[in-house]
């Protein structure tokens, strides 16, 4: 095994279910940067298992391509850490406060797509103009105040009623959020959202984009969402970025 992968400090033996989120977890932080959405040391992305009162995230001042299994930590939900022995983002109550609104959600990404945050500045919320992004059909929110950075638990309250039940949520002058109870959906759903705010854009500076129809775009986000749609775009994702950073993350653990 390529002996320049860092390993973490002795612990008790991970779980298999932890071992699987932690591999993911490392592949999603360098699958979003490969896609542009690294955000220096600004980003974040976080995860945990069902139902825990703790989450999994890298150490604060990284960026999402430096990265190793020895750099995820734990943290309670008042950004304590628990496991690992560096602070991490003073900025993840926007992650706690949408964990405790929402007992569904297993892993929560924010990134500041420069396509995003584009249409966010026009005040705009992502419209049905494209299939790709038919994936948030009726389920992407836009949070129209901007009041700083988030570092206290009223803000990240603020967004996550924004938010509600949705998959997503648009920061007005900030970027993206993207929810959901798989990392490897909640990774797809970020790169979607950039993609697509990509191409309403340019439709929008072209002239006045027309809307799918409602029963195509449902049918649209049917398919683009079910199980198994979703686990070989994600098995995809993770083959390729294994394949060209195998100094950085390691083979999957045994199942």
């Amino acid at each position: 095994m390529n002996e320049a992968i860092r390993r973490p400090a002795a612990r008790s033996a991970d779980t298999p279910e932890l071992a699987a989120l932690k591999h993911d977890l490392l592949c999603a932080f360098h699958i979003l940067h490969r896609a542009g959405q690294g955000s220096g040391v600004a980003g974040h992305l976080t995860a945990r298992l069902p139902g825990a009162r703790t989450f999994w995230t890298h150490k604060w001042g990284m960026a999402f391509e430096e990265v190793t299994l020895a750099d995820l930590q734990e943290a309670d939900f008042e950004l304590n850490v628990v496991t690992g022995t560096e602070p991490i983002n003073p900025t993840l109550h926007i992650h706690t406060r949408i964990y405790l609104a929402r007992p569904d959600v297993t892993c929560i990404i924010h990134t500041h797509g420069k396509h995003v945050i584009a249409l966010s500045a026009l005040g705009c919320n992502l419209e049905p103009v494209t299939q790709t992004g038919a994936m948030f059909y009726e389920d992407c929110a836009l949070f129209d105040e901007y009041d700083g950075i988030v570092l206290g638990k009223a803000e990240g309250d603020a967004i996550a009623e924004a938010i509600g039940t949705k998959r997503a949520v648009l920061l007005k002058h900030h970027g993206l959020i993207c929810v959901d109870n798989r990392i490897g959906q909640a990774v797809i759903g970020a790169l979607t959202l950039e993609l697509a705010a990509e191409m309403q854009l340019l439709a929008m500076a072209a002239g006045t984009p027309h809307h799918l129809p409602r029963e195509a775009a449902l049918q649209a986000k049917a398919f683009l969402d079910s199980d198994e749609t979703s686990r070989l775009r994600w098995a995809y994702l993770k083959r390729k970025v294994m394949r060209e950073r195998p100094d950085k993350i390691p083979p999957a653990p045994p199942a």
